[in-house]
């Protein structure tokens, strides 16, 4: 009786990582440049990073957005949660709408960009799938203005 050899896939824990869609009164949202990781040198990003041990999703949304690009932002609703396998890691993103706050302008290295323009920029793969549930979240916005955020 012949057998194969299945291959031990190792176990990753998964990083859960929130990631805003801050949207202003254009419906654009703010995107800014990836770094620190030469994988995705010329990509582009939402703000946002990993949850703190005890913080909840929009904790760590309004703490990661003000790090990153100095603004406030007050969470909405969940626009879509994901996993994606990278070749050394497992994520969860978890994608939230959330508003501007304050009279803060987010840095010069900053931009702010229609989702459609933004698809057609470089970012990492995981986020395609992110920023067409944007596009639709932001056509209901536009179709809804009773949507409302925390």
């Amino acid at each position: 009786m012949g057998g194969s050899v299945l291959p031990v896939i190792e176990e990753r824990e998964v990083e859960e990582i929130v990631l805003a869609a801050v949207v202003d009164e254009k419906r654009r949202v703010l995107i800014q440049p990836r770094v620190g990781d030469p994988a995705f040198a010329g990509s582009w990003e939402l703000p946002g990073g990993k949850i703190d041990p005890g913080e909840d999703h929009a904790a760590a949304l309004v703490r990661e957005v003000e790090e990153e690009t100095g603004i406030g932002v007050r969470v909405g609703s969940l626009v879509v949660a994901l996993c994606h396998a990278y070749p050394d890691r497992r994520i969860a993103l978890y994608a939230y709408l959330c508003h501007p706050v304050g009279t803060a302008k987010p840095p010069r290295w900053t931009r702010w960009a229609r989702p459609s323009e933004y698809r057609a920029m470089p970012m990492p793969e995981a986020n395609g799938p992110i920023v067409e549930a944007i596009e639709r979240a932001i056509g209901v916005l536009d179709r809804d203005s009773s949507i409302s955020y925390r």
